[in-house]
């Protein structure tokens, strides 16, 4: 078995951070499903042996996949998929007859035709309660009449080696009614005095591992304090730069590795009044400075020329009108004083994003990244500097290595990051997948 490859189906596939993790454990995907186009084209430039196909699932016969693969039933060692979680989230509309929430029954129907030995399903927490829990109880009912042990465990990305908070729910599944091992934490979150598993199903366990020695939980300071301090326009999301300085961690070491440039440090453009806000949320006391400041006789002009212009804005020649006015007028504000820079904004940033925006923080992992950054990115303030991260911070947050090439326009990479599995979270899982299968193999 350690000298024959053990094959996966990756469907649902996205960018290709599950079938990531499971290569970085041994594991060879042979074939890889999803809709959007440019998420799928970046999968096969990063996993160019793998076949890929964007026909809607629903509109594809198992079989068929199956015969063109050259698989016997029983064959495949597992089915990875991550049905798209719109319909589950918490985040947005939880609406029962979303066709999304139907997609789950898709990738049972591959279950049923190929009859792997193990499979993956990774989810959103929310798809615990939808439908009053329905929804993953028919998942989890129609495995069983099929033949498969189900355990259904949520984890934490923080927990894997991760330099974010993200909890996934992970629905893990064997053949003959055998149980998989809930995955072992590499990492623990600081405060908690042990990991705190919560058994959603009554299952048995055949196996039972003790919690082995842990690591501290990867920072933001661990994952992207290397990458260089100016970043590249929107337009400009391809083009490779040099390293601006050397590793000063671990995790940057391992996600340097196999790359000599860097790609895709882009990140999203501001008008001058949201970097004014940024600024006033910088930590220390250098925010409160400037709003005292401006309280009194306003700002000099060369610091004015630092917070409304420079790199990372939008030219006004290019802003709509209002916007255009709205800026000028914020210039000649700071520059007499004698106002709330607060009320202000309220009155400018007609927008609502007064609240709005999120530093990082560098001393600890992130807060959950969404597909939601392809849009708006202020939820993602970099944790010292006055922009938004960009796409390879993010990608970095996500564990994809600094190698990993993402297709598409930048709107497109954030969308394809913020909805991935994180390599390394699946390699965690990967691990206790490929744990069963040699255990398996070795009885048999």
């Amino acid at each position: 078995m350690d000298k024959k490859p053990l094959i996966s189906i990756d469907l649902f596939a996205g960018a290709g951070g599950l079938t990531q993790g499971f290569k970085s454990e041994g594991f060879k995907s042979l074939y890889a499903n999803d809709f959007d186009k440019a998420a799928l084209e970046t999968f096969s430039l990063n996993h160019p042996d793998t076949i890929t196909s964007s026909t809607p699932i629903e509109e594809i016969k198992p079989s068929d996949i199956r015969k063109q693969l050259g698989l016997a039933k029983g064959d495949l060692d597992v089915l990875l998929g991550g049905p798209p979680c719109q319909g589950f989230s918490t985040y947005g509309k939880r609406d029962p007859s979303d066709l999304r929430n139907k997609l789950p029954q898709y990738f049972l129907d591959f279950l049923e035709e190929f009859e792997p030995k193990t499979f993956v399903i990774e989810n959103v927490t929310g798809i615990l309660t939808m439908g009053k829990g329905k929804v993953i109880e028919n998942i989890v009912k129609r495995a069983e009449q099929i033949g498969y042990g189900v355990t259904v465990e949520v984890l934490d990305a923080a927990e894997f080696g991760v330099p974010q908070y993200r909890k996934r729910v992970f629905i893990l599944g064997a053949w003959n009614n055998k149980i998989i091992s809930t995955p072992v934490p590499t990492h623990k979150i600081q405060g908690q005095n042990g990991f705190k598993r919560k058994q959603l199903l009554e299952q048995p366990t055949t196996i039972e591992k003790e919690i082995q020695t842990v690591k501290p939980t990867i920072t933001v300071r661990d994952a992207i304090s290397d990458l260089p301090v100016e970043v590249l326009q929107p337009k400009n999301t391809h083009i490779s730069i040099s390293y601006s300085q050397n590793p000063v961690s671990n995790y940057q070491l391992e996600m340097r590795d196999g790359s000599s440039m860097l790609t895709h440090h882009s990140a999203k453009q501001m008008l001058g009044i949201r970097r004014l806000r940024l600024a006033l949320l910088r930590p220390g006391d250098y925010g409160t400075k400037i709003k005292a400041r401006i309280f009194e006789d306003g700002l000099p002009e060369e610091l004015v020329d630092e917070l409304l212009g420079g790199k990372g804005l939008r030219s006004l020649d290019h802003c709509r009108t209002e916007d255009r006015v709205k800026e000028l007028e914020l210039r000649r504000i700071l520059l007499q004083g004698h106002v709330d820079i607060e009320e202000v904004l309220k009155s400018l940033d007609s927008g609502g994003f007064a609240n709005k925006y999120r530093r990082l923080d560098w001393n600890t992992p992130s807060h959950t990244l969404v597909a939601h950054m392809a849009r708006d990115c202020s939820d993602f303030v970099h944790p010292e500097i006055d922009r938004f991260i960009s796409v390879r911070e993010a990608a970095r947050l996500q564990s994809f290595p600094d190698k990993y090439y993402f297709h598409g326009s930048q709107f497109s990479q954030f969308k394809q990051i913020g909805n991935a599995v994180p390599p390394k979270l699946g390699a965690g899982v990967a691990k206790a997948i490929k744990s069963f299968l040699r255990a398996l193999h070795n009885i048999e």
